[in-house]
């Protein structure tokens, strides 16, 4: 029996989860569907356990889910193995870039996995190398929504583990008891929250509790909370919940990754952002509003548009102008009242076209299953021009 290629993944964990929560699903998709051995060297343990509950931050190497967990300075004392990926352009330590070109082209595959993104220009960048110093090229892999990507992250089994437990009636009562968090109230819209910091929240939170309909707010941890916190002048306790008129609030703790996936599931509407929790509730096949991470200079105003060019094509007019006056006016800090009341009216042709949007992006190949079969056919005789 060949011996098993050893792949070395690399993250560092910036400001938010979307990072960590790329490498670590990843890391476990590589190893128990394509028998590698991983490597995942990580600069801040303390935040990736808040996803990954039993992780030891104060151990610098152990074993979870069948990946090797190392901390950064770990790679210090290592030998590069078969594949290292970069994840978004991370830095790798200078005497482990030594490593690698010493090893050569011949015997390490080097590949930055590149932040996701709906342009049009990802096409032409996908699996293109870049010439390193000492003779080996590092190839620039993009996930992404078209065939001419690599695809987006996704288990074997997630659509089938979706479909069952939905279908099953007690599913979603069991995972918010197990949360600590009440039945929703008759007819209430659901709302998983999960975003970053934005202005006049709370004009739309008065709006919600003076509004005919029950919502409920499932928030996750982070300063959208902190906001909240401040509108209702008191700090909501991690499982604790309270109303405001028409407006229940839940606050959630961390969750395990499989845990978010079920509160995905159970949400009539999924707010998220970044790039992890966004492409788990496109596979929720629940309707959706992204809030991309904010740059300075505004790029991600476009970013967010290309998608919604690619998410919303072929939909009838009326219904795009509703999803883009939302998705707009949230991530541009706009008011928030009436286009929210008009995205909520529309939540069953939301529900209908996120399905289809989950079937069409079901029929690319996954990002794993990508990666791994691009380098094996570049084979380990270098990344060619």
């Amino acid at each position: 029996m060949s011996q098993r290629e050893t792949w070395d993944l690399f993250c560092h964990v910036v400001d938010n989860y979307g990072d960590i929560g790329v490498g670590w699903r990843l890391a476990r998709q590589l190893a128990s569907e394509h028998d590698r051995h991983v490597r995942l060297f990580v600069d801040d343990l303390n935040t990736f356990r808040s996803i990954c509950p039993q992780l030891n931050p104060r151990l610098a190497q152990q074993a979870v889910d069948g990946v090797q967990v190392l901390s950064w300075a770990r790679q210090l004392q290592l030998e590069p193995g078969d594949v290292v990926v970069e994840l978004f352009g991370c830095h790798l330590a200078a005497p482990f870039v030594e490593r690698i070109q010493a090893r050569g082209a011949a015997r390490v595959r080097w590949v930055n996995l590149e932040h996701l993104s709906a342009e049009p220009w990802v096409e032409g960048a996908h699996l293109r190398p870049s010439p390193q110093p000492g003779g080996i090229h590092k190839l620039f892999f993009f996930p992404g929504f078209t065939p001419g990507t690599g695809g987006l992250l996704r288990e074997a089994s997630l659509l089938a583990r979706r479909d069952a437990w939905q279908a099953m009636p007690a599913a979603r009562r069991i995972a918010l008891r197990a949360l600590g968090l009440p039945p929703p109230p008759a007819h209430a819209v659901t709302v998983l929250l999960f975003g970053y910091a934005r202005e006049r929240l709370d004009d739309w939170l008065n709006a919600l509790a003076a509004a005919s309909r029950p919502t409920v707010l499932w928030i996750c941890p982070g300063p959208l909370r902190d906001a909240i916190n401040a509108w209702l002048h008191m700090e909501l306790l991690l499982g604790q919940a309270t109303v405001r008129g028409s407006l229940t609030l839940c606050a959630l703790p961390f969750v395990a990754q499989e845990r978010f996936d079920e509160l995905l599931w159970a949400a009539d509407l999924c707010v998220v952002r970044g790039e992890d929790s966004f492409v788990r509730a496109q596979w929720a096949a629940r309707p959706l509003l992204w809030h991309i991470y904010p740059q300075h200079d505004d790029a991600h105003l476009a970013k967010l548009q290309a998608f919604l060019d690619l998410y919303l094509a072929g939909v009838d007019a009326d219904l795009a102008e509703t999803v883009g006056a939302l998705w707009q006016a949230w991530n541009r800090g706009l008011e928030l009242d009436a286009v929210w009341s008009d995205f909520i009216a529309e939540l069953p042709r939301l529900q209908r076209h996120a399905e289809r949007w989950a079937e069409q992006l079901a029929r690319q190949p996954d990002l794993a299953s990508q990666l791994v079969r691009a380098l094996r056919d570049l084979g380990g005789g270098g990344l060619p021009l």
